[in-house]
């Protein structure tokens, strides 16, 4: 069974288990359902960090911690998604251009942070938005789609060879065309502001991008090519939601300030 058949099979399961939960009329289902995804995601994150068991203790002392906080719905959450949102502006591009992470001494702090800040994006914005919950996932895996085919049949020019070699430009303009043909047709079916969709794939395709080559960039220190096993042709849940980890806490940030369908 080759692997992109192995990819193809695991992305359809996925998305049925998706659009399942998402539609399900029962948010504790959501909830649990998120959560154990966010949590698996940590773990693997943990591992291919490399924490000593002290730190690990820590690790998930201080995750499970913060989780409760949210479901108190406490205000630390809003604070989470900020940090997450001055993480992947400032910290991460240096990272990846350093080529190297410059932050181990914190990592045990801003990891955890990292994954509760998707945690929290998704149950803000599926109590708050759902359309742009459910609009960002497409947005998200067309641009990884499509970054993966249009790098394989035109890739020439490499992205970042030294962290992903497997990442091209063609990939990238090609991410950025295939979500400009979405959105132009998104934007006639459902009569959305085509200027707001713009906004929204000009944030997040790059910004996919960087959470792609960050999680490379931890798997590269880490002498790892997948972040786990768990899905056939993908690796890990990691290795699926890396994108997804960038993306959507900056997308949540937005909505702070109006930002909506």
């Amino acid at each position: 069974m080759s692997i992109l058949f192995k990819r193809t099979l695991s992305s359809i399961f996925l998305f049925l288990i998706f659009v399942f939960c998402f539609y399900n009329q029962n948010y504790l289902f959501f909830l649990s359902l998120v959560s154990i995804f966010i949590f698996l995601a940590l773990f693997e994150l943990c591992n291919l960090a490399n924490i000593i068991k002290f730190e690990k203790l820590f690790y998930w002392t201080l995750s499970l911690s913060l989780f409760f906080f949210f479901l108190l719905k406490s205000n630390i959450s809003y604070y989470i998604v900020f940090l997450c949102f001055f993480f992947w502006v400032f910290i991460a591009p240096t990272a990846i251009y350093k080529k190297q992470i410059f932050f181990n001494s914190f990592k045990s702090l801003i990891y955890p942070i990292l994954i509760l800040g998707v945690l929290f994006s998704v149950l803000h914005l599926y109590i708050h938005d759902k359309s742009l919950l459910l609009l960002v996932f497409f947005l998200v895996w067309i641009s990884d789609i499509s970054a993966y085919f249009f790098g394989k049949k035109f890739g020439k020019n490499k992205l970042a060879s030294l962290i992903s070699p497997g990442k091209t430009i063609e990939g990238v303009l090609g991410a950025f065309l295939m979500n400009m043909i979405f959105i132009a047709t998104y934007s006639l079916i459902f009569s959305v502001d085509f200027l707001i969709l713009l906004i929204l794939v000009i944030i997040l395709v790059p910004f996919s991008i960087l959470g792609d080559l960050f999680e490379s960039l931890i798997k590269r220190e880490a002498n790892k090519k997948d972040s786990g096993h768990i899905i056939p042709g993908h690796g890990g849940i990691l290795d699926r939601i890396d994108s997804l980890i960038s993306v959507l806490p900056l997308i949540t940030f937005l909505t702070f300030f109006g930002f909506h369908l």
